[in-house]
Formats: structure tokens, sequence, C-alpha cells
């Protein structure tokens, strides 16, 4: 019972969230066919947790659970306020279709309970980066002062894109339940934001293009399962390899490392109860010059979420989806035919965003969300919110002369940036990064049979999506070689230029002299010709297709105004087609698609080109966090495809119809990655069912358990209790850190040298050795010194400690003499843990 009570509180929560939001998303989407129902609970969780957070970071609210009901109450009049501005918007007339809205809500808690049960028999964060996420939380948790500090180095604030963790740990806050428990709670509602957000998008792209019901739904179904559900094409060989099927003709071509020679054969639906589906975020490979391995991420979120990471992609996912519904707002908008601007000043850009100024706050702290999200998230959706801004400065300006709607535009944009910033501040001004400038990709261009294994579907539906377009706006063979020299032609000569600058100029060769030569040679060039000769065609195909659809959005907004006689062809998106009115166009639904997929094949075209430096030295981190964007926005478009595609099988057609057919089928087939993953990875659900993500450690551990218990119960939120240094990736390591927030002196050195950079080395600087002299044979008096340097409260020595440190009983009791012994449990003197308060 104890488990249904948590579950229905968190719900609780979240629907309350949802209503204290819905007047304002009825008014700020009103341009939507359902009007924003389908974003009110992601609106209402994002202002919470920004007002909540802000008014923490000003010290206008206190961390707790009054602190962010205040916060609700707060978000609630503002949005009561906004919605009976217009006559109207607070009835029941308001709302979308019965039918819509309980398919909707049955959709989001179906998606919750389906997660919250996989979480249950799933609960612990005992691998990879989980004691990360779940020391983040606890240590928002714990941070009664602003800003949250950084368990894992005392005296910090936490340098890292936090905001996931501190709305996740909100909604666990307001339910009254610990962080441990919202950990997995709040994956399983994220999981159900995510998949009704996804639904949300495809419902209305479809719905604005004129389409009955049935289709709309459709859509949003559609957009739920390529979004949310499917897999990568690994995914669905892995199941059919397991199951006996022959892929191996298949695996040879998109040739993924280990695959099928490393993968069982067991004839079982879920495989094995071990991690069979964890090759398939890994289907990328680069090969360094002297043929090593060179690892390289390609997650989707279907792996994301059988994996159980609360990492920040996973957090920012539901609200990636509420950026696109928000630039959808103003596109349709901005497309409507009865749309008119009278504003011919460049800085009032006010009418081109529902509600005015107050709706270009909204965006501002809807698309700013994902600075503090997940950072590499924000530019594609910035770019979306902006080229929907565009849209109306262009019908609102005329198309030429260019330059004053560029200007516009532009300035609009930068605007939208500062807001952003502004809004962001306090978390801008403590965080940062390991960036450090460009990289070209001289040597690892992507082989294409792997980027197939990674976006087969998206593949399929794209280029049945350009078909549509290019039926529709017929760009000009002009407009098409000037698109293609500034995708193909403007970076294949950049990099030809950096080539050779990098192996004929003194400058240049110490750009490679981290890259090693293989033995015996003694120039790149050869490798980089031999490289891109054999492996050109991911630039080639890939920047052809974003060419193609940079050229069709040019043509569809330059056919949005002035063109007083222009229809397209019969083509079955009726309302939203091009609108006849002598001399304005309204942009079809259409534009808004193309515009999703030109970003989303950039992302994916852009590691091809550069990459960003960072502590990896690799383009792994840049083609994981751009890849997982890009399924994003290919998972939206692919659904608007699929469903008008699939509409019509006559004519010209039938070739996009056949293949959205195609990936349909296939996303449909590579759901099984999903559900045999997730029985797998909770072995067949037969473990005790908890949403305790630390309740594993009293069994494994149970004398580290009662520490932990002791710790939260005897200690303050800023008592730093020091534990033996940190191990990147240890969960058994820093367990009271993790699973308290309590500051130590040093965690997981690896993973906040990733995070802070240049700065680590001096906010580091004396720990190791202070550690190792703490538990590795000083005198009393030094331990006693070093510990009130530090301004430890506490001393933790456990198992960890003593494998580490070479600690035996009758050292530890010379060392700490000087130490109150507050805590002592342990079966055997291996699992012996002692607690000591510092005098």
């Amino acid at each position: 019972m104890a488990l249904v009570g948590q579950f229905f509180a968190v719900y609780l929560v979240v629907q309350v969230m949802a209503a204290a939001a819905l007047p304002l998303a009825l008014r700020f989407f009103a341009a939507l066919p359902d009007r924003g129902y389908a974003f009110s609970r992601l609106l209402g969780i994002l202002l919470t947790g920004y007002c909540f957070w802000i008014a923490y970071s000003l010290g206008l609210l206190r961390n707790d659970i009054g602190g962010a009901w205040l916060a609700l109450i707060g978000v609630a009049i503002i949005s009561v306020v906004a919605g009976r501005r217009k006559p109207g918007a607070l009835t029941f007339s308001a709302l979308p279709p019965l039918r819509y809205i309980l398919l909707f809500e049955l959709l989001f808690l179906g998606a919750f309970t389906a997660w919250a049960w996989v979480r249950a028999h799933d609960p612990a964060a005992d691998h990879t980066e989980q004691p990360m996420d779940l020391m983040f939380m606890h240590s928002i948790r714990a941070s009664l002062t602003y800003p949250p500090h950084d368990a894992w180095l005392a005296g910090y604030p936490i340098s890292y894109y936090y905001f996931g963790y501190w709305l996740m740990n909100m909604v666990g806050l307001m339910a009254g339940q610990s962080a441990a428990v919202a950990y997995n709670l709040s994956q399983a509602v994220w999981f159900g934001l995510l998949l009704s957000g996804a639904f949300g998008i495809g419902y209305n792209l479809v719905a604005a293009a004129g389409r009955r019901l049935g289709a709309a739904l459709g859509g949003g179904f559609v957009a739920t399962l390529l979004v949310g559900l499917s897999a990568n094409l690994q995914g669905l060989l892995e199941w059919l390899h397991a199951n006996g099927v022959d892929v191996s003709w298949l695996a040879a071509w998109l040739k993924v490392r280990g695959f099928p020679e490393n993968a069982e054969v067991t004839r079982q639906w879920f495989i094995s109860y071990g991690w069979w589906w964890w090759r398939s975020s890994r289907v990328l490979a680069d090969v360094s010059l002297r043929g090593d391995h060179i690892e390289v991420i390609d997650e989707f979120p279907a792996f994301s979420y059988i994996l159980g990471d609360n990492h920040p992609h996973v957090a920012a996912m539901p609200f990636a989806m509420l950026a696109v519904a928000a630039a959808l707002a103003i596109f349709l908008q901005n497309s409507s035919p009865s749309f008119s601007s009278e504003s011919r000043a460049k800085l009032n850009f006010a009418p081109f965003f529902p509600l005015g100024w107050g709706g270009f706050l909204l965006v501002a702290v809807i698309t700013g969300s994902l600075l503090f999200l997940n950072t590499w998230d924000y530019p594609p959706y910035w770019l979306l919110t902006t080229f929907s801004i565009a849209v109306g400065i262009v019908r609102a300006k005329n198309f030429l002369p260019l330059l004053p709607p560029l200007l516009q535009t532009t300035i609009a944009g930068l605007a939208l940036f500062v807001a952003a910033l502004l809004l962001y501040l306090p978390y801008l001004l403590t965080a940062q990064s390991q960036i450090g400038g460009l990289i070209p990709n001289l040597f690892h261009p992507t082989r294409f049979s792997q980027y197939v294994a990674m976006f087969a579907t998206p593949l399929l539906t794209l280029t049945a999506l350009l078909a549509l377009g290019w039926s529709v706006f017929r760009p000009r063979l002009k407009v098409v070689m000037i698109c293609l020299a500034l995708t193909l032609g403007a970076p294949a000569l950049l990099l030809a230029l950096i080539a050779w600058a990098a192996t004929s100029t003194e400058g240049g060769r110490a750009l490679l002299e981290n890259v090693a030569l293989p033995d015996g040679a003694s120039s790149y060039l050869p490798f980089i010709v031999e490289r891109w000769a054999g492996q050109p065609f991911t630039f080639l195909i890939v920047g052809a297709m974003t060419a193609i659809a940079l050229a069709l959005l040019w043509t569809g907004i330059q056919r949005t105004v002035g063109a007083k006689n222009f229809l397209p062809q019969p083509f079955s998106l009726q309302q939203g087609a091009l609108d006849s009115t002598p001399g304005v166009a309204a942009p079809t639904p259409l534009l808004f698609v193309l515009a999703l997929a030109a970003i989303g094949l950039g992302l994916t075209f852009t590691p091809e080109v550069v990459y960003l430096r960072d502590n990896f030295g690799w383009r792994m981190n840049t083609i994981f966090k751009f890849y997982y964007q890009a399924w994003l926005l290919f998972g939206l478009a692919g659904a608007f495809t699929i469903v008008d595609t699939m509409s019509h099988w006559r004519g010209w057609r039938i070739a996009p119809a056949t293949l959205s057919l195609v990936a349909l089928v296939l996303a449909l087939s590579s759901t099984i990655y999903l559900i045999a993953g997730a029985y797998s990875k909770t072995q067949g659900f037969s473990r005790p069912p908890t949403f305790d993500a630390s309740a594993y450690l009293a069994s494994v551990a149970p004398a580290e358990y009662g520490a932990v218990e002791w710790v939260r119960a005897n200690t303050l939120p800023t008592d730093i209790v020091v534990e033996g240094k940190g191990r990147s990736y240890g969960a058994d390591t820093n367990r009271i850190s993790t699973m308290t927030g309590r500051p130590t002196l040093l965690g997981w050195d690896g993973h906040e040298s990733q995070w802070r950079g240049r700065a680590y080395g001096r906010m580091a600087a004396g720990r190791p050795e202070a550690l190792q002299a703490i538990y590795g044979g000083s005198s009393p008096d030094e331990v006693l010194r070093l510990l009130r340097t530090f301004g430890a409260s506490y001393l933790y020595v456990g198992p960890s400690e003593r494998a580490q440190y070479g600690l035996s009983p009758a050292v530890e009791r010379a060392l700490y003499a000087r130490l109150e012994l507050v805590y002592e449990d342990g079966a055997s003197p291996d699992t012996m843990v002692r607690i000591y308060r510092v005098p």
C-alpha cells in the first residue's frame, strides 16, 4: 500500500500543477487545435519549478515543501489572471473535444503507471552514473541556501546543468517523498510527460493541416511511437538474432562493433537478463589512425529509459517537446490568414508572440530552461523558435527587400537569447564548462551503414517528407544549387583548407600533435585522403538532404507573401496548404515540419565537419548530444509525414506512402526492444518492488545503510562528512554523500573535472593528499588538524576507505584516538562501519 500511496501522491501533485497552468496554456497556445491542453502539465511543472528556483536563489522562498507550494500558488494566480483577460478563456468551450482529453489523460496515466511499475522493480541507483544523479538530488534537497552545494566537492556549488534534478526533486518534495523515492517516481512522470508531449505535437501538426480528429489522433500516437517507444535498427536486429533469425547479411554491411559475434542466440523473447540492449547505444564507432577503437555514444530515448539514469538529456526531453509546442504556437499564429502586424519598428516584435510581450517572456522561460536543463539542447530549439518568428516578420514586412525582415528576425532571436540569459542568470553565474572551442573532423567521417543503423526509420520518413515538400513548393534549380554550395561545398572547402594547413604549415601541425600516427608513418595527409575517399557517403547524403530541406524552406517562406496566384499542386493538407488570398499566402504546417527536419539533419551533419573540444578529446559527446536531439525532431517530423503521405495512395504519392509504411512497420517492430529490454533489466519483474533508489543498500551492505540512516537523522545538511576519494562509476564509493547530500571533500574526481574544466585543478588542490594523510597513516594530531582545516564535522570509515588506503584496525584506533566515535556497526572487520565526530 505504501507504493500505491507514493504513486498517487505524485500523480496528484502533477495534476494540480497541470490545472494551475491550464488557463495560461489555453491563452498562449490558442492557435493550436487543442488550445494547448496537451502542454498544460509541462507548463505547470516548468513554471512552478522556475518560480520556486528563482525565488530561492533571491532568498524569497526556502527550499522546502512550503516554498514549493507557494511557488505553485503564484503560478496559479498568474495563470488565472492571464486567462481571465480574454472573455470565455476559462469556460469549457475553450477546451478541446472530450474524446481528446480522455485519450490524452489515459495516455499520460498509462505511461506513468507502466514506467512506475518498471522502476519499482529496478529501483537501485547502483550502476553507471545513477549514483551521480542521486547525489545531485540529495544535494539539492539538503541545500537550504543558494546556490545548492556539490556534495562531492565540499565548499563549492553544483557546476552542472541541474535544473532537471531540481524539477524532479520538487515534484517529490511536494508529494512528501524522499529524494531517493523521487528519483524513480519522477522518472516515471517524465516518461509520461515525454510521450504525452510528443502526442500533443503530433496531434496539433496534423490537425493544423485541416485533417479530421481520427487522423490527428493518429498523428499523436505515431509521434509517441517514433519519439519515445521505438528503437534504432540495431535494437531490432539484436532481438531478431537472439531469436534465431539470420541477420548476418545485414550485420556485415552495418559493421556494428561486436555484432553478431558477441551476441547470444537465446530463443527467448526477452533475450536474457544481461545487458544485451547496451550495444544499440554504440552503433557508431570511430577508429584511430593506429586502428584502435574509439567509443562514440548514440543513445535514444528507449535506451535511456531502460538504463534508468536521470541524466540531463533525459530530464530535458519533455521540455524540448514544450519548446517545440511554443514554436508551433508562434508559427500557427503568424501563419493564420487573419494574422496582421501593424508594427514597422525593428524593436517591436511583440506582435509575433502570443500574448505580446508577456508571450515573449514566457517563450524565453520555456526555451531558456534548456540552457539550464541540458545546455546542448538550447541551440536547435532557439533556432526553431526564431524560424517561427521569422514567418510572421516576413508576412508583415514582405520577403523582398531581404534586409529588413532579416534584420528584425536577427534582433528578435538575439533578444530572446539575451532574455533567457537574464532569466537564468543566477545559474549561469555559478556554472563552469569544459568546452574549449571547435575541432575540425579530419579523420573520422561516419560510416553511412552505421548512420543507417541509428537512423533507418527517420531516413525513410525524411525521404518521404522531402518528396512531399518538393511536390508542393518546387524550388528553382538555382536555389537548390545555392543550398548545396552552402551545406556541401563550403564545409568541404573548409575541411580541405584545414587539412592543407594542418599538414603543410608549422602552426597547423601543432594542431595534430595529439593524434598518434602509426609506426613508420610521417604524414597525416594520406590518412585524411584515404578515410574521406573511403567513407564520404554520410557527408554527401546527409548534406544533400539538408540542402534540399533548406531549399524547400526558402521557397516556402518566399511564397507565403506576394504569391497572388500561387497554389500548390493537389495536396492533402486541405486547409493547411497555401492560402489563395490575393497578395498573401498562409504558410502550411508542412513548412514547420520541414524546419524540424532541416534542424535535425543539420545536427547530424555538423559532427561530420566539426565537433566541440571537451575533456574526452574526440567527437563522442558531440555526436551523443546532437544525435539525441535529432532523434526527437525526426520523430515529430516523421509522425506528420507518415499520416499525411499514407492518406493518399495514388499517382506520385505511392512512393512516399510506401516509404512511410515501411517506416511505420519498422518502428512498430522495434518496440520489442523497449519491452524486452525493460523485462530483462528488471529480471522479469522478480525483485521486491520499491521506489526507494537507496533501499538496495540495506541488503548488500546493511552496516553502510545504517550509517546512511544515522547521518540523515543526526547531522545537519551543511555538515561535512569526510569519506575516501571517490572513483568515477564506483557505486561502492561515496555512499554517504550520495545518499544524504552531506558534502565530502572529494567524490568522483573524473566527473568533477568534466564539470569544472580548467578550474577543477585549483578547486581540488590538496584534497587527494589530505585524504591520503587522513586515512593513510598520519599522526592523530595531523588528522585532527586536516579535518579542522577543511571544516569537517564527521569522519566516515567503511569498507571502501579500508580497501583504498589499506587501513587496518590497529592503525584506525591509533589515528582516530582524538575523535569521538558516534556510530559503529558491522558483522565482520571487512564490513565494519564507523563514524567519528570531529571535536
